[in-house]
């Protein structure tokens, strides 16, 4: 009667009998549905030649391959675009498939002494574009179905030093980037909602409400800031023209709703992160400016940059003003390949926080992402700090 007492008794260890693998001593969770994953396999019946099951098997990897083309057309993971620089000369380097889709490469056999034997390889994109589609077919086919269907967007380039990168993004005096069309889009989009003041502030990835005086700081700090950016007003209006003669943005008014647009520039350069719409940067007794690293961190899961400057907007020049602000902050150096080439990865980021009158907020991000050159170092010349 004692030992019914004491309880259920310890199990013996046994090199014999080992312990039952069901059995966790730590009693983690673990779900109580029981699933019996031999339900869906069948018993194929019996035959002399084979001929049933194979034709079994060929329905079914029909209907598999089906399934695949299917999941193909609805995927939404990340898409690849490759776009080639104009040539005087046609490269013979290189060729394209007949989708359009896959880069072939021949390169010169490492066991061959003559140029006959030569490999190839074949590298898949989404689209591949050549010198001749313009930066309106870029953004048409590239960005802006992105921001019309997707909360959040990431734009990145990539490539070699002076492979075109900065001006895909940016343009020139007369033909729009991506960016400043993305400006305009996004600003037509919610024309009819964008609220006057700067009532919602995304804080520490957290979206918090702003009292009376920290509104008021904040378009100081807005107008502080307007007033050290260049004046572009003649570029941005031609460029304004050619982006609407270019596209037709429509405007999505929705009753009850406020939109407030803040914008946000960095740059990651030497591992290092930086703002590049600090105000006012510190300057030393030399008069050199003192740039302060930022730190990454997480708030809920949500990832930001702690102590970033973002800046309240209220129309695309603004946001242009700030881009070209932050562009003169950034860091170029002079390669053996490009005279003016960006030495570290710059991110604009442009939040569309919104306000329905039943006391919702949401929001949405649009990042473009200019990456540095990924050039050989034996091309550049880059030694030193630069390295």
């Amino acid at each position: 009667m004692s030992d019914l007492n004491e309880g259920p008794m310890r199990e013996k260890r046994s090199f014999i009998m080992a312990r039952d693998p069901s059995v966790d001593r730590r009693f983690r969770p673990r779900p109580h549905k029981q699933l019996r994953l031999f339900d869906d396999i069948h018993e194929s019946t019996e035959s002399t030649d084979g001929s049933d099951t194979e034709s079994e098997y060929a329905s079914n990897a029909g209907d598999d391959a089906t399934s695949v083309d299917d999941s193909s057309e609805v995927d939404t993971g990340p898409q690849v675009f490759l776009r080639l620089r104009p040539v005087s000369v046609a490269s013979t380097g290189y060729s394209l498939s007949e989708d359009g889709k896959c880069l072939i490469t021949s390169a010169k056999s490492e066991n061959s002494s003559n140029n006959v034997n030569r490999m190839e390889k074949h590298f898949g994109f989404t689209s591949i574009f050549d010198g001749s589609v313009g930066q309106r077919d870029i953004y048409d086919m590239c960005v802006g179905p992105r921001i019309l269907e997707e909360e959040c967007v990431t734009i990145m380039t990539y490539g070699t030093s002076g492979s075109g990168k900065t001006y895909t993004l940016l343009g020139d005096q007369l033909r729009a980037g991506v960016i400043p069309r993305g400006l305009e889009h996004i600003f037509t989009i919610y024309l009819g909602n964008l609220y006057s003041t700067p009532k919602l502030k995304l804080i520490n990835g957290c979206i918090v409400f702003l009292q009376d005086d920290a509104t008021l700081r904040e378009m100081q700090i807005s107008m502080k800031l307007l007033n050290l950016c260049p004046d572009i007003n003649a570029q941005h209006e031609r460029l304004r023209q050619e982006i609407r003669s270019d596209h037709t943005f429509e405007t999505k008014t929705e009753p009850d709703l406020s939109v407030m647009i803040w914008v946000s520039f960095v740059e990651i350069y030497n591992e290092l992160v930086y703002d590049l719409l600090s105000i006012p940067p510190r300057q030393d007794n030399l008069g050199a400016v003192q740039r302060k690293p930022l730190k990454i961190a997480c708030n809920k899961g949500q990832v930001f940059i702690k102590g970033l400057t973002t800046v309240f907007v209220k129309s695309s020049e603004e946001a242009l003003r700030l881009l070209r602000l932050g562009q003169q902050r950034s860091t170029y150096a002079s390669t053996s390949v490009n005279s003016n080439s960006s030495r570290s990865h710059c991110v604009f980021t442009v939040d569309v926080l919104k306000y329905s009158r039943s006391g919702m907020t949401t929001q949405c991000s649009y990042k473009f992402c200019d990456l540095a050159g990924s050039e050989r170092v034996n091309n550049t010349g880059t030694i030193g700090l630069r390295l």
